[in-house]
């Protein structure tokens, strides 16, 4: 990100997704280390505009500042949403802080926790009734938007098609200044850089792909869980809108063709909304199993966090039976 904001300061935002300029600002930074697949950088640009500030004081002093944004954030997402209170609610936030995940999205100086702190705020505005300005705060989902990008669809599924629209008009802005300020060379370009990225394993090793492959069998995975997706939206319809962005988060992780292990931490913001919706206690139990599988992801393979995520979806798919007194509650 911070190279993408240098290339757009320096040389224009046309050329922001220029690999060739991306690789020689990234050997003036860190002369003699590889320039692999992990530096290149494939943000949106609104995510390379909110690191541009931050130029100014240089590299290492930018990562700490977004560093200490990030823990903000990621205390201002556990203020607003988690679950209980005393003592209880602090456990929240030092098992947050704790999960591995978190600390090493925090390590890498990745913007999903600002992601998390766009959906809450999302969540919590749309309580307060105010639905247009909750959608304009998921928004925030374009720093990173494969880790969200079900959840307006949820939402609009669901009949809460205010949020949505605040999220659609939020994004179709921020689209339309992109497009426009990097033009058709620099779309090209992006365009070209995502497309070897689907190539790169990393990049799809904890999604379905590291089960049935990356060929069209892995695709088919991603149309069945987002149908299963819309189905349960729907089915939900009358639910609470903490159980709908929870199931929107999920379906967005189940879905993905592009996830890596430090995107697990928007699952965080899911199982405080999962908590709040008030399951059984056996159903919230299922989370110590999520945990560990996301704590333990790299020596035991993607594929228990893969199922023990499944199956968190499938107990939030299946609609309660005090649903209506759920909606009730909401409005």
């Amino acid at each position: 990100m911070y190279i993408g904001s240098r290339i757009g300061l320096e040389h224009g935002w046309s050329h922001v997704y220029s690999l060739d300029l991306q690789h020689q600002l990234f050997a003036q930074m860190r002369p003699g280390t590889p320039f692999g697949d992990g530096e290149r950088f494939l943000s949106p640009p609104p995510a390379a505009w909110l690191i541009a500030p931050l130029t100014l004081v240089g590299p290492q002093a930018a990562f700490f500042v977004w560093l200490f944004l990030s823990v903000a954030a990621l205390a201002g997402a556990w203020w607003l949403a988690a679950p209980g209170a005393g003592w209880l609610r602090v456990l929240w936030l030092l098992g947050a802080a704790a999960w591995y995940p978190v600390l090493y999205s925090l390590s890498l100086g990745q913007p999903v926790v600002l992601v998390l702190l766009g959906v809450i705020a999302c969540w919590r505005l749309a309580e307060s009734g105010r639905p247009y300005l909750a959608g304009a705060a998921l928004g925030l989902s374009v720093l990173k938007p494969q880790v969200a990008i079900a959840v307006p669809v949820v939402l609009l599924v669901a009949g809460r098609w205010r949020i949505a629209a605040g999220w659609a008009a939020t994004t179709g802005v921020l689209a339309l200044a992109s497009l426009l300020m990097i033009g058709t060379q620099g779309f090209n370009d992006y365009r070209s850089l995502l497309a070897e990225a689907q190539t790169v394993v990393n990049n799809r090793y904890f999604t379905w792909a590291y089960l049935v492959g990356p060929g069209p069998i892995s695709y088919v995975v991603q149309i069945v869980f987002i149908a299963l997706g819309v189905a349960a939206a729907y089915a939900n319809r009358k639910a609470g809108l903490a159980r709908l962005i929870a199931l929107g988060l999920l379906i967005s992780m189940l879905s993905a063709t592009y996830w890596h292990l430090q995107d697990f931490a928007i699952l965080v913001g899911a199982a405080w909304l999962f908590v709040r919706d008030q399951p059984p206690a056996w159903q919230r139990a299922w989370l110590v199993v999520v945990a560990l599988a996301g704590e333990l992801a790299w020596p035991l393979t993607p594929l228990p966090i893969l199922l023990a995520v499944t199956v968190w979806f499938a107990l939030l798919a299946i609609p309660r039976r005090d649903a209506d007194h759920a909606l009730m509650a909401a409005q």
